[in-house]
């Protein structure tokens, strides 16, 4: 495929590419809005028309003033600025209530149109099999788990993803797609979907819902007018009185028909504008889906069996054209937003002949994964790899990856799966990952969690300790991903009852230790940001010039936590230190009590407000320092997945060969 479609690799290039789509979407709704401006000012013409036919109604008007009865056929600056406060005034007002109704993000668009939110504790084997590919998904890619929805009682085959950002992400997909798709191709949809959250697609779409809304509150205002004068207009033949009711009908009825042309054009121009990104776009989420899965037939396949299958891919209901430009496959018959699916499915399988048509494929839903133990021996480990290596993983999943992951989700003891569907059981299984180690300090917390926290909590704390205490270091950062999406499901009391619960936890012994660190920086701050409706946050620092204290803090505390001893912090710093650009040279070692762990994740929260360059230099620059040994530990991979996660830089895990794991003793705990 060309670079056209493809577009730029890079996670970097590819927001900044995002962000470059914005601007253009801007001005061709720019040039929109002219256009509506024009329709406006030809149907407020159109009024001052009706007031010189109805001459004694120009008391009750202010616009008669503005020109006298004749119309002249000449530009007049008054009426021309009355059109264009009118018409942003109806299109900032669409746009607006439209962004209202969207504030909750992904959930909300998903909600809107049917969708039902699912975990992995549903009864449907074909759920818990979507919930798992999803996990598997989120986990190899590094992005934040989604919620996950079904768009119940739609026989189509599609899927979805929407939010602002990663924070607020929901993935859909119909239930033909759970009865259809084989596991594969379920993952190759689902792979197709990751891309369009990694892209930086989401947002863009919700300004497109947005903007349409905007555009087609001109036509609506123009049919209304039309619709409450309809049953007058006919009446011009009769007495003085009626004559004047009449004329008012008529002075309505004439704008409205301006105005309503005028949108409907507007809504065809803006409909051909979301067609041409969504298309362009459609293509690079393909490749994407490829390169994460590396099966190019299951894709190949699910796209066929769009082809070939009687429902095809579209969704039922009013919402089907608005959510269009966002799904997998074709959702509104009444206006085209995606490439030829014969095209499509050339792009990926170059052997498909499309003047044969497509094949009624049958669908295997009921296959499983394949072996993973012979790719996972052949995918190196990070102290494998190289900074470029990590640096170009960065937004990418791997099919190793994939099966990786699957394995992690394995692994998680049964008590802790059953309850992290449930939120109680998330809560607690919070609560118990930030417990200390040493036996005093648990105590502490165990009374905490029993005296702050809500009954329910409490019960399931105690009940799931045993397993929460045998879990595997390395699962730890994972299990906390899991947890996050079931987590957004608090209420406002809720989530605020859990932070105080948290930090109270945390701040226990007076200070905040990296274990600690990591939770917070991990489960927190998505939270935060998705109550706080922070999606989407616009960069606000552009070089390195006032950041360079930042930037001591961070590259000083991964330097401490990879070394042995102080020379060797400073030889990794160093090593750190050159992989940053050349303009940043004022950034020195700082001990460790120079700087605390709350320094530093306000320093991360500073750097999250960057551009993507910016994220891009100090993730080197932090890879370089923990790879300046040629040895990865467990701590070095998890503080460097920490400050991506606060970056909102969607980093993959490690896979653990090669890697070092910090010996830890296991700890106890006492709640009695």
């Amino acid at each position: 495929m060309g670079a056209s479609r493809t577009g730029p690799g890079d996670f970097f290039d590819r927001q900044d590419y995002a962000r470059r789509m914005t601007v253009r979407l801007s001005l061709l709704f720019g040039l929109v809005f002219l256009f509506l401006c024009v329709g406006t000012y030809v149907g407020l013409l159109l009024v001052v028309d009706v007031v010189g036919m109805f001459s004694y109604m120009g008391p009750i008007l202010l616009v008669e003033p503005l020109l006298s009865e004749e119309i002249p056929l000449e530009f007049h600056p008054q009426v021309a600025v009355l059109a264009v406060v009118l018409t942003a005034a109806l299109v900032a007002t669409g746009s607006l209530l439209r962004f209202r109704s969207l504030r909750g993000g992904g959930p909300a668009v998903a909600e809107a149109i049917g969708g039902i939110e699912v975990d992995g504790a549903a009864e449907d084997p074909r759920v818990r099999r979507y919930v798992n590919v999803v996990e598997e998904m989120a986990l190899a890619s590094g992005v934040p788990v989604p919620r996950i929805y079904v768009l119940k009682h739609q026989p189509g085959i599609n899927a979805f993803a929407a939010g602002y950002d990663m924070n607020d992400a929901a993935v859909a997909v119909t239930e033909g797609a759970l009865k259809e798709l084989s596991r594969d191709e379920l993952q190759a949809v689902v792979a197709h979907e990751f891309s369009h959250i990694l892209n930086g697609d989401m947002r863009l779409n919700i300004r497109l819902l947005a903007l349409l809304a905007g555009v087609m509150s001109i036509f609506l205002v123009g049919r209304t007018l039309m619709e409450a004068s309809g049953e007058h207009v006919g009446s011009l033949q009769r007495t003085a009185r009626e004559e004047v009711g009449s004329g008012v009908a008529f002075l309505m009825w004439v704008p409205g028909l301006a105005l309503a042309i005028t949108g409907f054009a507007g809504v065809i121009g803006s409909r051909l504008i979301k067609a041409g990104i969504s298309r362009q776009r459609e293509f690079l989420a393909d490749a994407s889906a490829i390169q994460f899965t590396r099966n190019p037939e299951a894709l190949g396949r699910a796209l066929q069996k769009i082809g070939g299958y009687e429902h095809g891919s579209a969704l039922r209901g009013a919402g089907a054209e608005e959510v269009s430009h966002m799904c997998f496959g074709e959702a509104s018959s009444s206006w085209l937003t995606h490439p030829a699916l014969e095209e499509r499915v050339m792009a990926v399988d170059p052997s498909f002949n499309p003047d044969m048509g497509f094949l009624v494929l049958e669908a295997s839903a009921a296959e499983e994964i394949k072996v993973r133990d012979p790719l996972l021996d052949m995918y190196p480990g990070p102290g494998e790899q190289g900074v470029a290596d990590v640096m170009s993983s960065i937004g990418q999943a791997s099919a190793a990856g994939l099966l990786f992951c699957a394995t992690l989700l394995e692994r998680i003891p049964e008590p802790i799966s059953e309850a992290r569907s449930s939120l109680s059981g998330s809560v607690a299984t919070t609560y118990l990952l930030l417990l200390h180690e040493e036996k005093e300090q648990r105590k502490k917390q165990a009374a905490i969690i029993t005296e702050k926290a809500a009954p329910e909590v409490a019960r399931e704390a105690q009940k799931l300790w045993p397993a929460v205490r045998r879990l595997d270091d390395e699962l730890r950062l994972p299990l906390l991903d899991l947890l996050v999406p079931v987590l957004r499901r608090m209420n406002r009391e809720q989530f605020d009852e859990f932070v105080a619960v948290c930090e109270e936890l945390i701040h226990i012994d007076g200070e905040v230790d990296f274990r600690e660190f990591l939770l917070e920086q991990v489960v927190v701050h998505r939270l935060r940001r998705a109550f706080n409706k922070e999606g989407g946050r616009a960069a606000q620092y552009h070089s390195f010039g006032g950041m360079q204290p930042d930037l001591q803090k961070v590259l000083s505390t991964v330097a401490y936590l990879g070394a042995d001893a102080e020379d060797g912090a400073k030889e990794a710093f160093r090593v750190g230190k050159m992989a940053l650009p050349p303009v940043v040279d004022q950034v020195e070692y700082l001990p460790r009590d120079r700087w605390t762990f709350d320094q530093v994740g306000d320093a991360l929260e500073r750097f999250s407000l960057s551009s993507p360059a910016i994220k891009r230099s100090l993730v080197e620059a932090c890879a370089a320092t923990i790879m300046a040994d040629d040895e990865v530990v467990l701590a070095e991979a998890e503080i460097l997945r920490a400050i991506c996660e606060v970056l909102d830089v969607p980093l993959p895990p490690f896979v653990p060969v090669g890697v070092v794991k910090a010996a830890t003793k296991e700890p106890e705990l006492e709640v009695d």
